[in-house]
C-alpha cells in the first residue's frame, strides 16, 4: 500500500496548523513598536504555547505583551532572556497576541527578538 495506513482509514487534511512566528525590531523609538503579532484565523481556535523575549540590550528594553483585551506585561524591563510558557491557553477566532518593545531613551538602540509559538485548530 505504501502509506502505512490500514485500508479502513482514509487520510484527511490536517486540522491543526502551526501559528505565531518570529519577529525582530532594531531601533531607538521611545514609543512601543510591534515586534510580532498573531491573529487567530476566522473559523479557527487558537492555542498559545509560549512567548520568548530577547534583546541585546535588555536593561534598555521595555516590553509590552497583549493577549486579546488583556495586557499581560506592560513596561516590563527584564534582567535576562525570558520564555513564558502558556502551555495550552485557548483563544477564540480573532484574538490578537501582540508583543511590543520600546527603548528607554533615544540614545539607546535596542535589538529585540520575539517568538510566539501557537497553533490553530479547526
Amino acid at each position: 500500500m505504501g502509506n502505512d495506513l490500514p485500508d479502513f482509514i482514509t487520510p484527511s487534511p490536517a486540522i491543526q496548523e502551526a501559528a505565531g512566528g518570529v519577529g525582530r525590531y532594531s531601533g531607538n523609538s521611545t514609543s512601543y513598536q510591534t515586534v510580532k503579532s498573531w491573529t487567530v484565523a476566522t473559523g479557527k481556535r487558537g492555542e498559545l504555547k509560549e512567548i520568548s523575549l530577547a534583546s541585546t540590550t535588555l536593561s534598555h528594553t521595555a516590553w509590552k505583551v497583549t493577549i486579546g483585551s488583556a495586557t499581560w506585561l506592560n513596561n516590563q524591563v527584564l534582567d535576562a532572556i525570558l520564555t513564558i510558557p502558556f502551555i495550552d491557553l485557548l483563544l477564540v477566532a480573532g484574538t490578537v497576541v501582540k508583543v511590543e518593545v520600546k527603548s528607554d531613551d533615544v540614545a539607546n538602540t535596542i535589538n529585540a527578538s520575539v517568538s510566539i509559538v501557537g497553533k490553530e485548530i479547526g
